[in-house]
């Protein structure tokens, strides 16, 4: 019985939380929601996105802080599509893994990666 709750629960995934506004706090927040392991990180690239936005008085290194984690996010908030795209990594960096184990996991983190950065409006 729990197998077939777990094949409906895999059938009828949706995500976690609904894609946030691509700003510092939303994104924060989603992370604190989805991927706690993660907020340490997210705060030390928020800090130093700050100062080498301020080094070099540009934005662009806010706006890249800014789209990495929000593509981060419309990934992990679908279980099924962080599970696919943890599952592929793990293949293209496994060097037993044959041509056509690469290609294809590459060709599902493209996917994937299409996915999210369409669902943040990129």
């Amino acid at each position: 019985m729990d197998q077939d709750m777990t094949a409906q629960h895999a059938e009828h995934d949706g995500p976690l939380i609904p894609q946030p506004a691509m700003t510092r706090e939303a994104l924060r927040e989603a992370v604190r929601r989805i991927a706690l392991s993660d907020l340490a990180v997210l705060d030390r690239e928020c800090a130093e996105a700050f100062d080498r936005a301020v080094q070099t008085q540009s934005t662009s290194p806010l706006r890249f802080f800014l789209t990495k984690w929000a593509t981060f996010v419309a990934i992990e908030r679908w279980p099924s599509r962080a599970a696919a795209l943890h599952g592929a990594e793990r293949i293209s960096g496994d060097p037993h893994s044959t041509e056509e184990q690469f290609r294809s996991a590459m060709d599902t983190i493209n996917r994937i990666l299409a996915e999210a950065q369409q669902e943040i409006g990129l």
